[in-house]
């Protein structure tokens, strides 16, 4: 029995490390799937729209919009997502290596490779990003903490991107400002002299942040919100309502994503309205403590340097809208 265990034991070693080439697999390497309907009514309108749910809950995107685009020259259709990142659900930030697209095809039922219409992709340098800091009284001795992280926040972005802006709104009673600027040195130093005060203005400041960036021209805006409470100083007709359909009813052609974080422990967090406030593909994190805190920081300031502008590639044939060509792209990744 000892004899023949062993020898199971080896020959299923055997079978692994030959299929895999004696290597293991790499849990950073994985792949995520897209699902798009597109039409061309007048094969110079192209528009593309995400299925949410046959995409991969990893892609973060705004799933309720209608993407357009353009005709380029007299045989080719380009239609621009913006504002796409792929996410999990501990935040890690993934690095698109690879798009491979697919139409479906309903003379063989199936999905078949398509090597004439493709989809790029590239990340944008132009990142603009506001900072809404709570510094109420509740946060305590830990403000400090809060302080060092977003000063370590700020310089993170401007180390990973080319072209970086970033502005500061800051709330207790009442509600300061610093305003969007490439100089990084000046946003810390705003940062480092920032006083607690008591209550929490938060919709208030996020009013004040969302119109900064639809002010600014930048092709990624995100707006990056802290707070340890829940709203208790804001006008009555600024609520969580209010603020999404000012982003989302935006004329700007790139839209604002929002970011949420809520310290639990402290003031006592609004989950829900902090999670409803996450908009064009932004995420919601809620730490338990400054430690981890420190983390959500950390991990934001990859996710949102790491933001992706895809092209997909056409011709000029006329789609109608009622039926769509289906599309799949899978999409490789790194971490």
């Amino acid at each position: 029995m000892k004899k023949f265990s062993f020898l199971g034991v080896l020959t299923l070693f055997i079978l692994v490390t030959s299929c895999n080439g004696g290597k293991d697999p790499s849990p950073d390497t994985q792949s995520f799937e897209i699902f798009l309907d597109f039409w061309n009514t007048t094969g110079r309108s192209p528009e593309v729209r995400f299925d949410e749910l046959k995409t991969s809950r990893e892609i973060k995107i705004d799933f309720s919009k209608t993407f357009g685009g353009q005709a380029v020259g007299s045989n080719f259709t380009n239609v621009i997502i913006d504002n796409f990142r792929i996410i999990d659900q501990n935040s890690n930030n993934y690095n698109i290596e690879k798009i491979t697209a697919f139409e479906f095809r309903d003379n063989i039922n199936d999905w078949k490779e398509d090597v004439e219409f493709t989809m790029d992709f590239g990340q944008s340098d132009d990142i603009s990003v506001v900072l809404v800091l709570d510094r109420s009284e509740s946060l305590g001795a830990d403000f400090k903490n809060v302080q060092t992280y977003a000063t370590n926040f700020v310089d993170k972005i401007f180390a990973e991107r080319k072209s970086v802006k970033m502005g500061v709104v800051d709330f207790a009673d009442d509600i300061n400002s610093f305003p969007i600027t490439a100089n990084s040195s000046s946003v810390k130093t705003y940062i480092n002299g920032l006083q607690q005060g008591r209550f929490t203005t938060l919709y208030e400041a996020m009013d004040i942040g969302i119109d900064m960036l639809q002010d600014d021209d930048a092709q990624s805006k995100v707006l990056i919100v802290f707070t340890d409470g829940t709203d208790n100083n804001s006008k009555f007709s600024i609520t969580p309502d209010f603020l999404l359909n000012k982003i989302r009813g935006d004329n700007n052609t790139y839209k604002i994503s929002t970011f949420t974080i809520g310290l639990e422990g402290k003031g006592g967090i609004d989950k829900v309205a902090l999670q409803k406030l996450v908009a064009n593909g932004g995420v919601s994190e809620f730490p338990q403590n400054v430690t981890q805190l420190q983390q959500v920081f950390e991990k934001f300031s990859k996710v949102i340097s790491n933001v992706y502008n895809l092209t997909y590639t056409r011709n000029q044939q006329a789609i109608p809208r009622n039926q769509p060509a289906k599309l799949k792209f899978v999409i490789q990744t790194t971490r």
